[in-house]
């Protein structure tokens, strides 16, 4: 039985007509994208690749090896080829595109999150499952010039799901993409004057895998006390909120680079931080995903049970030999007993 098939035969047992009403149509647009799509693989038209404005986890695991791959084995000439990210993430496909351009350089970066949210508002979703206003501004801007193709994230999202859902193993969907190690990058040079010579990254935050709690607070406390027994901390906080984490503020002692990061280039500053410290300790989340791509020790925090574990079983399916370890926050652990 086919995937689509498999997948339809689960949407109909929830016995809600509208949802399978809603998926069927779905797959019928998706279906039209992907005929598209192939043509415009085919030609000889510019090709403009994104905009990919979700989650870094999803970028690491998903959207940066799909496009690789399809890129690659549609043999694309990398100078048709603009990729738009955002944070500084479109230096990450230099091998497959000769141009990039971030999206909070398109567009003011208020305008950009506020887009986000009007699509969380209309549809529910962050994902970008299908293109929209915004979408289409950035790509309109990104372009060289007229008559181009875009290579949406939707088609990522959508060929994605199947593993989310459970319905292919995790390595047949790392078999399908290309995950290979992000460049190497330098830190802006005052950064670069910030940093210790030896040192551990933290990436704390909340989420629902460690929810804002006087439990988590004081497990995160006593984690970023066991750490600076080992080395110095660099804490990283974005200099934007795009998502819907709230970032734990730790006290004073610990070295940050907040006031350094603009929202053109933070993530891939920040990754850049990353790739120099001996040890990086995240919230499980799209973050923790990182050690991996840069050859870091990652240790990830979260609950001890409960949320999907997938996304985690393709990393580690991607990268089987890498440092990465999950632990519980001794305080979540206790209060859970």
């Amino acid at each position: 039985m086919s995937l689509a098939l498999q997948r339809i035969r689960r949407l109909l047992e929830t016995r809600s007509p509208t949802t399978v009403a809603r998926a069927a149509t779905r797959a019928i647009e998706l279906r039209r994208a992907t005929r598209r799509l192939e043509a415009a693989l085919a030609s000889d038209r510019p090709l403009v690749v994104g905009p990919f404005l979700g989650e870094l986890g999803y970028e690491l695991l998903y959207w940066r090896p799909y496009v690789l791959r399809l890129l690659r084995s549609h043999a694309v000439d990398p100078e048709r080829v603009t990729v738009v990210g955002r944070g500084g993430t479109g230096a990450w496909y230099n091998a497959v595109a000769a141009r990039h351009v971030d999206a909070f350089d398109l567009l003011p970066a208020d305008d950009v999150l506020a887009g986000i949210e009007d699509r969380v508002a209309r549809t529910g979703q962050r994902k970008q499952l299908a293109p929209d206003p915004l979408d289409s501004e950035l790509q309109r801007r990104a372009a060289p010039g007229p008559g181009f193709a875009a290579v949406h994230p939707l088609h990522m999202f959508w060929g994605a799901r199947f593993a989310w859902e459970g319905l292919v193993p995790s390595a047949e969907a790392v078999a399908g993409a290309d995950h290979e190690p992000l460049p190497a990058l330098d830190p802006p040079s005052e950064v670069v004057e910030r940093l210790p010579e030896r040192f551990l990254v933290l990436k704390a935050y909340f989420n629902e895998c460690v929810p804002d709690t006087a439990t988590s607070r004081a497990g995160y406390a006593a984690l970023l006390e066991e750490l600076a027994g080992e080395r110095p901390v660099v804490v990283l906080h974005p200099p934007l909120r795009a998502d819907d984490h709230l970032d734990w503020e730790p006290p004073a002692g610990v070295v940050r680079i907040d006031d350094l990061l603009r929202p053109a280039t933070n993530l891939a500053v920040q990754a850049a931080v990353v790739a120099r410290a001996e040890k990086l300790v995240a919230t499980y989340g799209g973050f923790a995903y990182l050690g991996p791509y840069l050859g870091v020790p990652t240790v990830a925090v979260g609950e001890p049970a409960g949320e999907n574990r997938r996304h985690e079983a393709v990393l580690r399916a991607a990268w089987p030999d890498a440092s990465w370890e999950r632990i519980v926050l001794p305080t979540l652990a206790h209060s859970q007993r």
